[in-house]
């Protein structure tokens, strides 16, 4: 007589299914890939949010990486500082006669009314104690043919506040040249004599370090200090004498995983892969249960499933989030962007001079001839970390096409200073 089948915990009348939970429970092989799917997801997930900022990642997020959270407070302070300065009736803290670095910062009208020039003085001087401010030579470079084109030109500021308004004091056949590269919009080429023209002014001061720094930057609290102790220790090390800058900006999306290192990537992977396989193979040999519970297969599937798929998440991770730059002073012979502020020491500005004045008709950026330079030179590169200046222009003084690349060259890491 027919009846009804009964069903009791999974059991068809007294018959347990081919699958079934305590089947899979008691499956090493499932509860090794269950367990390795659900630690790989919650590690995805943590750095959709740890990686958001982090350019190198696949997890980077525009919106908040590009957040200007600290160069908000910087440029408020830096503001604040300089109207200030318009207001003032006392006598301003100068520079001493042997001042220990000279900070050139050449600046050109742009076509739009934010002049960024107002908050890179504001912030590179706002809070110095006057002892820091004597040991500086304040060089603004008013870099139009005609300065009175500059709209700060006669900003009270301007004057209060540097040791020497820098402009062209050069040949009829020298100025008649750069009119016609600023007509002609030949920024690269004016840029090269104005480089070379604003480092030689800045060593005749006699300071035992020259700033070039571009005219759309803010410099983050303390930066003085920090600068000063590096390149005190840069000149006593082994550096000396092939020393080309220490750099201040650098951006860390060109930091991440350079195609140029993928076979060190590929090394430290099958490293990897050798050392899980040796600890895998030394437990199953020490222990039985161990030996039960990695057979052949779970061996396999932990180094040539779970490893990869863990590999590919660290790499996507970002190498910021992953490898974070300690700290302190980092030789950066390599991948170094852009030119927004290099300090070179004294000895090496006559030839840096010349290099530059040999390039002023050829087709090169400020850093490009840095680099190549240096390159042929055998020259040593360094960074401090964290960076001393964060990019904030968002509109080129190059025209012509340039706003977008200007408005990605970030320090990401500058805007995690707290206030």
């Amino acid at each position: 007589m027919w009846r009804k089948p009964r069903i009791v915990l999974g059991v068809l009348d007294g018959h347990e299914p081919a699958i079934s939970c305590s089947n899979i429970a008691r499956s090493s092989t499932s509860l090794l890939l269950l367990a390795s799917a659900v630690l790989w997801t919650l590690f995805y997930q943590y750095f959709r949010f740890a990686s958001s900022r982090d350019p190198t990642s696949y997890f980077f997020n525009h919106d908040s990486g590009y957040e200007r959270r600290y160069s908000l407070h910087r440029e408020h302070a830096a503001y604040t500082f300089i109207e200030s300065a318009n207001t003032s009736s006392h006598a301003p803290v100068k520079s001493s006669t042997e001042p220990f670095i000279c900070l050139g910062i050449a600046t050109i009208a742009r076509s739009s009314s934010q002049q960024y020039v107002r908050g890179s003085v504001g912030s590179l001087l706002e809070g110095l104690t006057p002892e820091e401010r004597k040991s500086i030579y304040l060089m603004p470079f008013v870099a139009n043919t005609d300065p009175e084109d500059h709209p700060i030109f006669h900003e009270p500021w301007l004057a209060h506040l540097s040791d020497r308004i820098l402009e062209y004091d050069v040949s009829e056949d020298d100025l008649a040249k750069l009119r016609r590269f600023e007509e002609g919009h030949h920024f690269r080429n004016k840029s090269m004599y104005d480089y070379g023209y604003l480092l030689e002014n800045c060593y005749d001061t006699g300071a035992s370090w020259v700033a070039v720094i571009e005219d759309d930057v803010l410099a983050r609290s303390g930066w003085y200090p920090d600068a000063q102790r590096a390149l005190r220790r840069l000149q006593t090390s082994s550096a000396k004498g092939h020393l080309l800058y220490l750099r201040m900006f650098y951006t860390e999306a060109l930091l991440g995983w350079n195609s140029e290192e993928w076979a060190r990537y590929l090394g430290w992977s099958f490293v990897s892969l050798l050392v899980l396989l040796s600890i895998l193979l030394a437990a199953r040999i020490r222990s039985k249960r161990i030996n039960r519970l990695l057979p052949n297969l779970n061996v396999a599937i932990l180094c040539f499933v779970c490893l990869p798929a863990f590999v590919s998440l660290y790499f996507m991770a970002g190498r910021i989030t992953m490898q974070p730059p300690a700290p302190g002073i980092h030789e950066m012979n390599r991948f170094g962007c852009c030119s927004q502020g290099f300090i070179f020491p004294r000895n090496i500005v006559p030839r840096l001079v010349e290099r530059t004045r040999k390039a002023m008709d050829e087709d090169y950026y400020a850093d490009m001839l840095l680099e190549r330079w240096a390159d042929a030179e055998d020259l040593r590169r360094f960074v401090l970390v964290p960076s001393l200046l964060q990019h904030v222009g968002r509109k080129s003084s190059k025209g012509w096409g340039y706003d977008e690349s200007a408005s990605t060259t970030w320090n990401f890491g500058f805007e995690d200073h707290s206030p």
